[in-house]
This record gives C-alpha cells, sequence and structure tokens, in this order.
C-alpha cells in the first residue's frame, strides 16, 4: 500500500512538471505572433533597415529579448555582410526583457550578456536617465510594449570590443604586484648550510635520500622477545576460553 501511494505520488509530480514545462515554453504560433508584433512597433517607430535585418533571421530570433536599434541613417554607414547578419543582431540584443526603468537601476560599469556567444555590454549610468552601452548613448526607451521583446533606440553602432564572456575581463584599476627579488641568503645560513628556496627560473636543488639507519642488533632481539611474550599471551587465553 505504501508502495502504491509513493508511486502515484512521483507520477502526480511528473505530471505537474511537465505541465509547467509547456506551460512556461511558448508555442510556436505564439512565438510567430510576439516577433510580428513587435517589429510592427519598430515600424511605427521608424526603424525599417534594423527591422529587414530581423525579418531575415526571424526564426533565430530567440524570447526574452531586449533589442538596442540604432535608426536608419546610422545603419546605412554600417557594413554588414550577409554572414554576418546574426551576429550583428545579437550584438545589439540584450539576453532579457528590460524596459528602461531596469537598465537605469544598473551601476555604472555594469557587463550585460548579449545573445552573442563571447561578447557582453557595458553598461555606462552617469545619472540624470542618461545611458550609454559600450559608449553609445539610448534616446529613445521603451519602443516595444510586450514581455516577450523589448526596444531602445541608440544613436550609434556598438561594435565589437575586447570584453569577452568568460575569460575574466581584468579591471583597469587593477595593478599587478611586482615580483620582489629573490632573497640572498644570509652569511648565518650559509655557513649552516642551508639553501634559499628555488626561484622560477631556476631548476629544484637536488637533495640528497636518506639512507635508512642500520638495525641495530639489540633493538631486533626487543623485538624477538615482545612476539614472543604476546604469543604465549595469546595461548594462555585460547586454553582459558576453552576449558
Amino acid at each position: 500500500m505504501a508502495s502504491m501511494i509513493a508511486a502515484i505520488s512521483l507520477l502526480i509530480a511528473l505530471v505537474m512538471s511537465a505541465s509547467n514545462t509547456i506551460a512556461s515554453t511558448p508555442s510556436s504560433q505564439a512565438a510567430s505572433s510576439d516577433i510580428a508584433t513587435t517589429l510592427q512597433e519598430m515600424q511605427r517607430a521608424r526603424y525599417f533597415t534594423f527591422v529587414m535585418l530581423i525579418r531575415m533571421v526571424q526564426h533565430k530570433i530567440p524570447h526574452n529579448t531586449t533589442f538596442l536599434m540604432p535608426n536608419d541613417r546610422l545603419m546605412s554607414t554600417a557594413l554588414i555582410p550577409q554572414s554576418q547578419m546574426l551576429d550583428f543582431l545579437s550584438r545589439h540584443s540584450i539576453s532579457a526583457p528590460l524596459m528602461f526603468d531596469d537598465l537605469i537601476r544598473f551601476p555604472n560599469g555594469t557587463l550585460v550578456p548579449t545573445h552573442h556567444s563571447s561578447e557582453m555590454i557595458t553598461v555606462t549610468n552617469i545619472g540624470h536617465q542618461k545611458l550609454y552601452f559600450n559608449d553609445v548613448e539610448l534616446t529613445s526607451p521603451d519602443l516595444c510594449h510586450l514581455e516577450a521583446f523589448r526596444c531602445h533606440g541608440i544613436n550609434g553602432v556598438i561594435r565589437p570590443t575586447a570584453t569577452r564572456r568568460g575569460k575574466g575581463a581584468t579591471c583597469s584599476r587593477y595593478v599587478a604586484p611586482t615580483s620582489a627579488p629573490p632573497e640572498t641568503p644570509s652569511a648565518a645560513n650559509q655557513s649552516m648550510g642551508t639553501s634559499p628556496l628555488p626561484s622560477p627560473n631556476t631548476g629544484y636543488a637536488s637533495i640528497p635520500a636518506q639512507q635508512p639507519a642500520a638495525e641495530s642488533p639489540q633493538s631486533s632481539h626487543t623485538s624477538v622477545v615482545q612476539i614472543g611474550m604476546a604469543c604465549t599471551t595469546l595461548m594462555t587465553a585460547l586454553m582459558f576460553c576453552i576449558f
């Protein structure tokens, strides 16, 4: 009975987990409808070139995205090979749907992940409702209003940067400590026969292996006597237990 109840509970948990997963994953029809609505909002804001690029790789655009859109005049100055269109859009896409009120809360210097596999965006927040992404100013906030997609207009094209995801970018204010010169052994240490630790540029000093000390006849005789006494005690105990 208890095993049956446990099996039923496990089955219910699996069904609920599966239903939650299905509910949280948008269907292809809903995703297509959301991106279509978002593109219409971009067109109403007159970002036609950016819309054209999205349409060409629309099936590769993930949900939960914030687009940073240069206007048509700026896009006309960008040279985008057909093989790099998705990289261009990924570099202008933040991996979360963020409104301007969300972005303005980022501290100055925050690194924000993009949909590009290896690049991040540095947020510069100077206050007074001024935000910059890799030194490109956000000029037209909250142009898209669906929960799955947000978009903002910017006054420049975000270029590839040296800030790489997973590379452990170093902070410009950090100064690496300089290595101290190897310490010269004192006369006292030399007289005692001790050698300094090997430096990184030198090999390890060879240390002669210590030979095991020869066992004295007296210690060997003592060990034999102790073993004999232990055997005698054990035999006595066994006899006592039998009789």
